[in-house]
């Protein structure tokens, strides 16, 4: 066993040894700008795909260009179509990124959107939106089929990605009405994660009805989630919306902002029709200080029955906790 072992041990050596041999000698032909080259093969060519990706991560413009015309004289593209159609999904994960960045290999991308793995569809998804030439969101989300099968955590990757980028496409993908619920959520949940940032925007699409309640209701709780105070006249404006689904999230986003001059305008929603409503007044109302707590007090002190009933139970339960 133990002879068994050094054997392999010294396998591993010479192949390490001959694997930093090639990657010397490859990386002056890789970054030479020279395109004119022979086709590599075996160890050889799978250093010089790992060399490609590494050397891609930190070369732009002009010297990216020339370095994937090397890549592809030597058969590096080959190779990652190659291992696109692996049994492994880790593999064709790898592949499918790597080839995106092949102008000649967008096809095999595109086709990785109908994988049965939902990372690698999620992976050709992402490397698609990077490309300059990149799908238009909205026929991007149509090929992945999200709502149909997509994994919600992964939606909201690719959209924070996009929006990185590509605010706008976003935008326009909330006001597809051909799209699916599924994927608009997953949208506001970028916009939302990404803070500041695009709280602009989110208030933007809160401003102009959607034709979804359900939706824009999710919009201004996502206002809420970003603490933007700029927001505040379009909440305002939410918080008295006929709908009262817009209603109840306006007014658990003016909490999250502690936007306390509304906080007589969430007074006057402790007695509104719905229960969700007048509990998220309350809730929003505590979390206001002083000033939420007077309205409180007074509510729960008043006439009103609605508002007095979801005062005092509000007021109660704090005191309790």
């Amino acid at each position: 066993m133990l002879s068994l072992l050094i054997v392999a041990r010294i396998f591993a050596e010479r192949a390490s040894h001959n694997t930093e041999h090639v990657r010397k000698r490859l990386v002056p032909v890789l970054l030479g700008g020279d395109a004119n080259v022979d086709r590599v093969f075996g160890l050889e060519l799978r250093v010089a795909t790992r060399l490609t990706l590494e050397l891609a991560e930190f070369t732009r413009g002009t010297d990216q260009v020339e370095l994937l015309a090397v890549a592809d004289a030597l058969g590096v593209p080959g190779f990652l179509h190659k291992r696109s159609r692996s049994r492994t999904a880790q593999k064709r994960l790898t592949a499918i990124e790597a080839l995106a960045l092949f102008d000649n290999y967008t096809d095999v991308v595109e086709y990785a959107l109908n994988d049965t793995n939902p990372h690698v569809r999620l992976g050709a998804a992402l490397a698609l939106s990077a490309r300059s030439d990149a799908p238009d969101l909205s026929e991007l989300v149509r090929k992945l089929r999200i709502g149909e099968v997509e994994n919600s955590l992964l939606l909201v990757s690719l959209m924070s990605d996009v929006a990185e980028r590509d605010p706008s496409s976003v935008r326009a993908l909330l006001t597809d009405a051909s799209l699916p619920a599924a994927a608009k959520v997953a949208a506001v949940d970028a916009l939302a994660d990404s803070g500041y940032t695009h709280a602009p925007l989110l208030a933007e699409i809160a401003a102009n009805p959607s034709g979804d309640p359900e939706l824009q209701a999710r919009v201004f709780r996502a206002l809420g989630r970003t603490g933007h105070p700029g927001s505040a006249h379009v909440i305002e404006a939410g918080l008295a919306n006929k709908d009262w689904r817009i209603r109840a999230a306006a007014a658990e986003a003016t909490g999250q902002i502690a936007l306390r001059r509304f906080a007589d305008q969430l007074g006057g929603l402790l007695s509104d029709d719905h229960w969700s409503v007048r509990f998220r007044a309350g809730e929003a109302l505590l979390r206001l200080g002083e000033p939420g707590a007077a309205v409180m007090r007074r509510a729960a002190a008043g006439s009103e029955a609605l508002a007095s009933r979801a005062a005092t139970i509000l007021l109660a339960e704090k005191a309790a906790s």
